[in-house]
């Protein structure tokens, strides 16, 4: 039962990853056909932020209900609300489109991170890096074949169908098996903890995944427009930008669950952000497509790890899921500041100056690091079950 449950989460987490990301290398396509702004850009990328945030406080409230048949009925919705800016004819339709695109996401995310962490306190092993690796593996599948269309011509309404139906075809029998997780770790803290103590955990690990989202999400969904305008590089070619991260990002996140069991999640987390803040530098630096590509790559690296500690700390924060609605919805904030921080400070400076901004947030990660370890060391220790 467990192992058939792992297989129908990993692909849950693909499905969602390919979904979620085969939009974002045609931003230079809808921004030329659309004839938006820098400003604009970030503006519609808020729109999906505001929308995360929205569906996952409406995921919290499902959630004792269990989560499997929402998490079906969600990436269908995910897939039909694909078609949407595809068919924009202009910022106000896009704006709304990714807006609902947005919503399904978070509701999402919220449900599989809950059924991830519940298979990861059954095992009594770290397992949430490698279902955030098949999220990255789909993420791979969803700009390859972003990259492939814009190369070949094919334009994005024509490449949303495509990959919306192929995924809900190719899933919805697996899905049958997800885990209809209904709550969170039975026991959060230490008989002696108080409230204050719970509450600092929240918000540290809820600032830690805003942060993780300001620089993974400026950094994927910039890159094919930084590409596209600083390197030169003709559209397919730009999506190698969000195609490279993803790659990186999914090879990390399948070893990333042993290194955490042998070192702590500060470790890991600390050791990740430090990559991401080398990667960002030489992006900024080197802003020709081998640096910038590469650059890239290391932030892949860097930030595979930081989403799923925060999860896995926040989902394990509380019975109900409160604690781990609220990581996403920061982190999602993150989301939302960082397109509009990131969109002005390019219209005023330029693409290659703002990146500074995901540079800077990968700088304040380092330093709070630590609280992962001590959120998850509060964690009553559960029996594997075999």
């Amino acid at each position: 039962m467990i192992k058939s449950q792992r297989i129908a989460v990993s692909v849950a987490f693909l499905a969602f990853g390919a979904a979620c990301t085969t939009w974002v290398p045609r931003l230079p396509a809808l921004k030329d056909h659309l004839h938006l702004t820098d400003g604009q850009v970030g503006l519609a990328l808020l729109a999906y932020a505001v929308g995360a945030v929205v569906g996952a406080a409406a995921a919290r409230l499902v959630l004792a209900r269990g989560a499997r048949a929402f998490v079906q009925a969600g990436t269908v919705a995910l897939c039909v609300a694909l078609i949407g800016p595809g068919l924009a004819a202009d910022f106000t339709q896009l704006f709304a489109s990714l807006l609902l695109i947005g919503a399904t996401a978070g509701f999402i995310d919220v449900l599989e991170n809950a059924q991830a962490a519940e298979l990861e306190r059954k095992a009594g092993r770290p397992l949430i890096n490698g279902f955030h690796g098949f999220w990255s593996l789909g993420a791979i599948i969803g700009s390859v074949s972003a990259g492939a269309a814009a190369y070949a011509g094919v334009t994005p309404l024509v490449q949303f169908i495509a990959v919306g139906g192929i995924v809900v075809v190719a899933t919805a029998w697996i899905l049958r098996d997800l885990p209809d997780t209904r709550s969170g770790a039975a026991r959060v803290m230490p008989v002696d903890a108080g409230r204050l103590w719970l509450t600092g955990s929240i918000l540290a690990v809820a600032a830690i995944s805003l942060g993780s989202y300001l620089v993974e999400g400026g950094t994927a969904d910039w890159s094919a427009l930084f590409l596209s305008e600083l390197s030169h590089a003709n559209p397919g070619i730009a999506a190698a930008g969000f195609a490279g991260f993803s790659t990186a990002a999914a090879v990390v996140r399948f070893r990333a669950d042993i290194l955490t069991a042998h070192t702590s999640p500060t470790v890991v987390a600390r050791l990740g952000a430090s990559i991401a803040v080398v990667g960002l530098a030489l992006a900024i630096a080197v802003p020709a497509l081998p640096g910038a590509v590469t650059g890239f790559a290391l932030v892949g690296i860097g930030t595979a790890v930081l989403v799923p500690l925060a999860f896995s700390a926040a989902a394990n924060l509380g019975h109900s899921g409160t604690a781990l609605a609220l990581a996403l919805a920061s982190g999602y904030a993150g989301s939302i500041v960082g397109p509009v921080l990131i969109g002005s400070v390019a219209d005023h400076f330029g693409l290659r100056a703002a990146m500074t901004v995901p540079l800077v947030s990968a700088l304040v990660i380092v330093v709070l690091a630590g609280s992962l370890t001590v959120s998850r060391a509060a964690v009553s220790p559960q029996p594997a079950r075999r």
